[in-house]
């Protein structure tokens, strides 16, 4: 993976965003060490997929500045992002659906590869060289996940929780510093979650920091090591997760139901 040049892994300082008259983040900030596993949640409309999305690139904010490796990163095309240390996966899957699942993770490796369009065209020793890297780094990366590298399936034929797997070692592809998961577990049963849970784990004990947002929140309480909560586009709880259970706040903004 990646190296990491200092503990602050993403720093969001005072990010907004607003369609038209609508506010859908305003100031919002977080901080992200090496290492942690770090929640976003809210009720639907919070902003958190808007967040997300000005993080990967996909949009710019109004205001305020992010960084990647102490990298400024706000004003970056998605590619650019990823090749500064983020990778995602997002909540409807987005896989290349007539590729096979190795494939898949291979197109991931491309924002590293060294090889230009004359190497591709002409396939020289170097070239080919790095192709054989790349197939066994992405057969490598599926069995880490839990997938068989050696079947020939399309990857829209697989079950719908070995698709969040694959594209979760597509993102891991690009080596990323930080990976930010939007509904990794959204539609899995429990025992696809506690294996996705088991992954999360190890892939945090292997050096990558993870982002995620989840609308199961046992999952998000029994993973993370701190939890950012968001409402109507504003930040109204960040802490541990036995003090985000407990929060006033927090507990109104999901209709008084319990976190527990």
């Amino acid at each position: 993976m990646q190296g990491i040049r200092n503990n602050l892994v993403v720093e969001i300082n005072d990010v907004s965003k607003s369609f038209g008259g609508l506010v859908a983040l305003s100031d919002i900030s977080l901080d992200i060490k090496q290492g942690e596993i770090c929640g976003l949640i809210g009720p639907n409309g919070a902003g958190k997929t808007t967040l997300f999305n000005i993080l990967t690139g996909i949009y710019s904010p109004d205001s305020g500045v992010f960084k990647i490796n102490g990298q400024e990163c706000q004003n970056l095309k998605p590619h650019l992002v990823v090749k500064a240390g983020l990778a995602r996966t997002f909540q409807n899957i987005r896989l290349f659906g007539n590729m096979t699942g190795l494939e898949n993770v291979m197109v991931g490796q491309h924002v590293r590869t060294k090889v230009g369009v004359v190497g591709a065209i002409f396939r020289h020793r170097y070239a080919r060289q790095e192709e054989r890297q790349i197939e066994e780094k992405s057969r490598a990366l599926m069995v880490y996940v839990g997938l068989d590298p050696d079947t020939n399936q399309l990857s829209n034929t697989l079950s719908y929780g070995d698709q969040r797997r694959l594209e979760i070692a597509r993102a891991l592809a690009t080596d990323p510093v930080v990976i930010a998961l939007d509904e990794p577990a959204a539609g899995m049963n429990a025992t696809e979650t506690g294996e996705l849970r088991d992954l999360l784990m190890r892939i945090r004990k292997d050096g990558v920091t993870i982002l995620l947002i989840e609308h199961d929140v046992k999952l998000v309480m029994g993973l993370c090591d701190k939890v950012a909560v968001l409402d109507y586009g504003v930040k109204i709880a960040e802490g541990k997760p036995n003090a985000i259970k407990q929060n006033k706040d927090v507990i109104r903004a999901y209709l008084g139901g319990s976190l527990s």
